[in-house]
């Protein structure tokens, strides 16, 4: 049997499944792509080499998992949901000690991304946007409402009204708040690898936004904006792809929304552009050289859905 890269939490993510290919294709063409998920009805396992029914995260135990992966030959694993890094970050290192490597930052970082009042506090409050468990302890009259744990797009609400917040906040578990400002929004992509340097940092405008997700976005020159935020992602030691957050209000100031410590779903447009994640990771596994070579070009990218045929 030859050996296998397992990626986790695969959904619908047919444009993650296809980068990750391509890097298998360049590296070793030999290794098989396994998917896995809590969903048996998933759409990704029509799109890899085999499919694995994972149990939930608090149902799976290290063992299970050590097993499953000797049993299929996995080398490699990249998981690609929130709420499961931290899980594959606490077992890394044991992971590692069975020749198993997993594209996944150290706990630390994950904990402060994870956590966006946590975040605001200890992430750099000369330019993370204010965040609050108190909406009277901001200065602002118009608001975000959001989880303070978790992916930013969970039950989000902006431009609220002082006194609509109430109303809000009893469908969130742990709210938190901050002042609603409006600018331009963009993400950036960044590689650091596993000595602590960022090799690459993109910036892209989120040109339409849809469940948080940018369905279209463009390559943007903010080379100032880039070099900050490689700045940020290095210090706090951030490895690997990770995707940060900026809103530019109108008059040129930048804030720092959040930072995502996993592959995003238009991360896409960076890889396409040379910011090659997935290959640099299995590279790195093996101590080779990274080929950092990033285009010029401003691309837009227009993320639509395609369809698929299977012979019964």
């Amino acid at each position: 049997m030859r050996e296998a890269i397992l990626i986790t939490s695969i959904g619908a993510k047919s444009a993650l499944l296809e980068r990750v290919a391509e890097a298998r294709d360049v590296f070793d063409t030999t290794l098989r792509i396994l998917g896995a998920d809590t969903d048996l009805s998933a759409l990704g396992r029509y799109i890899v080499d085999e499919f694995w029914h994972m149990p939930p995260l608090n149902m799976l135990s290290f063992e299970a998992l050590l097993a499953y992966c000797h049993k299929h030959k996995v080398r490699y694993i990249i998981p690609t949901r929130d709420g499961e890094l931290l899980f594959f970050a606490q077992h890394k290192k044991l992971l590692a000690e069975h020749d198993i490597f997993v594209f996944v930052c150290e706990s630390e970082a994950i904990t402060l991304c994870y956590d966006k009042l946590k975040f605001y506090q200890e992430g750099g409050k000369e330019w993370c946007i204010p965040t609050s468990q108190d909406p009277h302890a901001l200065d602002t009259k118009r608001y975000v409402i959001k989880e303070r744990f978790g992916g930013g797009a969970d039950n989000i609400a902006l431009d609220v009204a002082k006194e609509e917040l109430e109303g809000y906040a009893k469908n969130l578990n742990e709210a938190i708040y901050q002042p609603y400002i409006q600018g331009k929004e963009y993400s950036i992509d960044s590689y650091v690898d596993m000595q602590g340097k960022c090799r690459a940092s993109l910036v892209r405008s989120r040109d339409k936004v849809i469940d948080g997700e940018s369905k279209i976005t463009t390559v943007a020159t903010k080379q100032d904006l880039a070099k900050r935020i490689a700045n940020f992602v290095e210090k706090f030691s951030i490895l690997g792809h990770s995707v940060t957050q900026v809103l530019e209000d109108q008059e040129g100031k930048y804030h720092l929304i959040e930072c995502n410590t996993r592959f995003g779903g238009a991360s896409t447009l960076s890889y396409e552009l040379g910011l090659k994640s997935f290959l640099w990771f299995f590279q790195e596994c093996h101590s080779k050289a990274l080929d950092v070579n990033i285009s010029s070009k401003k691309l837009t990218q227009v993320r639509v859905q395609k369809d698929l045929y299977f012979e019964s």
